[in-house]
């Protein structure tokens, strides 16, 4: 498992973080509360000096129903900028909350929507509690959709796909460059023992090849190196497109192996390694620790991820000259921001500084409106009265989120005097950091290890030396070689050292005659070689045909379409490889569940269709020549 060690830190400080803010079950159910809220009543008082968070207060505090907790708590995490209160989610999922599964689950989605774990975990109640099936699908297919929303599982799944796809880059780049060597090695064997002095059986020459192809093997390279050595051959008898594929196959090979590998090494071991992103995402979850302010703090000068994470404790915490004056430190900074602009004004609105926050509110939507930062506006037109903006402003919102602004309404029903909703982290500061840290190395020289242990492997410029000067060569080579080829018509060799100029338009020198001068042969004897060669053919075409089937790319070799060799073999390497990691590359962080097997079956369903859209279409293609 790749960059298993890399995670275990995180997986660790969730659970901890599950067990601090999760929902146990209390002994006595409140007076009057329904049997679903029982086991949610009140903890024990709090230890002296322990403060808890608005959050928490609206989840604890006494509810008529299981319904009216969850919305409650609802509106003070969005209000406080925790779109997804995760820890909690988890802590109900592993058996915080001891009502049966579907009333679970209705807890767990209520608490983190956007969480992917928590909507399947839901789509499996409902499809083996409720007998709902399609409710269970909607709901499924919810939970994918959630995915970008959903900060650690847009990482997760993200990560974890980056590495699929260079998987899929280099084995299908590498059978791209096998299929065509394969179909270039007689005619390789058979020139490269014209070069030896003397007269070479077959076996022997290709024991001759052989040679040349086990050299990089020798030496270390493993399958890199291997795939370098059939390029020549490859190169060497290909035609014009082949070569334009083969040089193709040869960049997705690169492109997998390093960019896309380190990149997704990056994307899945960033996170848990950067102390401020870490104390970030608790933060935005609504569970800070004690140590992630120190760290937020000795790095929020320079760093606008930290900044907004102050900013946004603060606001949960209550204490609001203190995010007022954080808001105002970052607006000078990078006035540039419509999200911290539309807390500011938030801020504002709940110390009772109205036109201040309608100025703010405003001005966030300036540089492109938000669904959010609209409805805020409207909350702030309602206490100044203005019922016509306040209308405008609903409208607008509603034709960017009709979904967020529903939820929006059935919220405010239980809270007539308004309420505002805090813009979570934004998404892009992480993913900046994650593109820019350039830490994914390690995960990318152990992806690298298991097929070019050597210095092909260690080093991009090597290889891309070595593929572009065997290439090279190659292609010089085929340029000034008269290479062996078949007869389009009977199969047989046709070598212009062996056999001088062969016959005509490719044919060898018997098809010749039977084909374009059929007057200077026998008729019978014509017609004996035409059923003969008719018998062949439909023999071959049957080998053809399975051949096209079982062997990626073979069906774009045997149709004589290049390109759709690499296409096939991308694909059928790429439905491999989602099949093969089905459930990531490394442990899901609780974040994923059942949407990883779901989501990565998808895309090998997806890339299947394509290969075997491609296969059709070259054996249709074969057919018709």
């Amino acid at each position: 498992m790749i960059g298993t060690r890399a995670w275990r830190g995180t997986l660790a400080v969730l659970a901890l973080s599950c067990g601090a803010a999760g929902l146990p079950p209390a002994a006595a159910a409140e007076p009057g509360a329904s049997a679903l809220v029982a086991p949610l009543t009140p903890l024990e008082p709090a230890e002296a000096g322990e403060r808890k968070s608005t959050i928490e207060l609206a989840w604890f505090a006494p509810a008529a129903s299981l319904d009216k907790r969850l919305s409650r708590t609802r509106r003070a995490a969005l209000s406080a900028g925790v779109w997804n209160l995760d820890p909690a989610a988890r802590a109900v999922l592993t058996g915080g909350f001891s009502g049966d599964a579907l009333e679970r689950t209705q807890v767990a989605v209520g608490l983190a929507p956007d969480l992917p774990a928590a909507r399947m975990e839901r789509a499996r109640a409902l499809w083996l509690h409720a007998d709902s099936p399609v409710a269970a699908l909607a709901v499924a297919i919810s939970a994918l959709r959630a995915i970008p929303r959903h900060l650690e599982a847009s990482l997760w799944f993200g990560g974890a796909a980056l590495y699929v796809l260079a998987v899929a880059l280099v084995l299908g780049g590498l059978l791209c460059i096998a299929a065509s060597a394969v179909f270039a090695a007689p005619h390789a064997a058979h020139d490269l023992g014209d070069a030896v002095p003397g007269s070479l059986a077959g076996f022997a020459r290709f024991a001759l090849l052989s040679t040349w192809l086990l050299v990089p093997l020798a030496l270390g390279e493993g399958a890199l190196g291997l795939a370098v050595a059939l390029l020549a051959p490859a190169m060497v008898y290909g035609s014009r497109g082949q070569r334009v594929a083969l040089a193709v196959a040869t960049a997705t090979v690169l492109l997998g192996a390093y960019p896309v590998a380190g990149l997704a090494g990056s994307v899945l071991t960033t996170l848990p390694g950067d102390p401020v992103a870490d104390a970030a995402l608790f933060t935005a979850h609504g569970a800070p620790r004690p140590h992630d302010r120190v760290r937020l703090e000795a790095a929020a000068e320079d760093d606008a991820l930290a900044a907004r994470a102050l900013a946004l404790q603060a606001r949960q915490a209550g204490s609001l000259a203190e995010a007022d004056s954080r808001y105002r430190a970052l607006l000078e900074l990078a006035p540039d921001q419509p999200g911290a602009r539309n807390n500011a004004a938030n801020v504002h609105f709940e110390q009772g500084r109205f036109d201040t926050a309608v100025d703010l509110y405003e001005r966030a939507n300036e540089r492109g409106a938000s669904a959010v930062a609209l409805f805020n506006l409207a909350q702030a037109y309602g206490k100044d009265f203005q019922v016509d903006r306040l209308s405008e402003a609903l409208e607008r919102a509603q034709a960017l989120d009709s979904e967020l602004l529903t939820e929006l309404a059935a919220l405010q029903v239980d809270h007539p005097e308004g309420f505002v909703i805090d813009a979570p982290l934004p998404r892009r500061l992480v993913w900046q950091r994650v593109l820019a840290s350039g830490g994914g190395e390690a995960v990318a020289a152990e992806f690298r290890a298991s097929f070019a242990p050597g210095r092909l492997g260690a080093d991009p410029s090597v290889a891309l030396f070595a593929f572009a000067a065997v290439a090279l060569a190659a292609a010089l080579v085929g340029w000034r070689l008269q290479p062996s080829r078949w007869c389009p018509r009977c199969g047989r060799r046709v070598c212009p050292r062996c056999h001088g100029a062969g016959g005509e338009h490719g044919l060898c020198a018997g098809c010749t005659l039977l084909f374009l001068r059929p007057e200077s042969a026998d008729r019978s004897l014509r017609v004996a070689r035409i059923n003969a060669l008719r018998v062949r053919e439909e023999r071959l075409n049957k080998v053809a045909w399975l051949a096209s089937v079982a062997v990626p790319g073979a069906a774009g070799l045997l149709a004589g379409r290049p390109v759709r060799c690499l296409l096939g073999a991308l694909f059928f390497a790429l439905a491999l490889a989602a099949i093969s990691w089905r459930g990531g590359v490394v442990p899901d962080p609780l974040v994923a569940g059942a949407a990883a097997p779901v989501f990565f079956l998808v895309v090998a369903s997806v890339a299947g269709a394509g290969y075997a859209a491609v296969v059709a279409l070259s054996i249709a293609t074969r057919r018709s020549r």
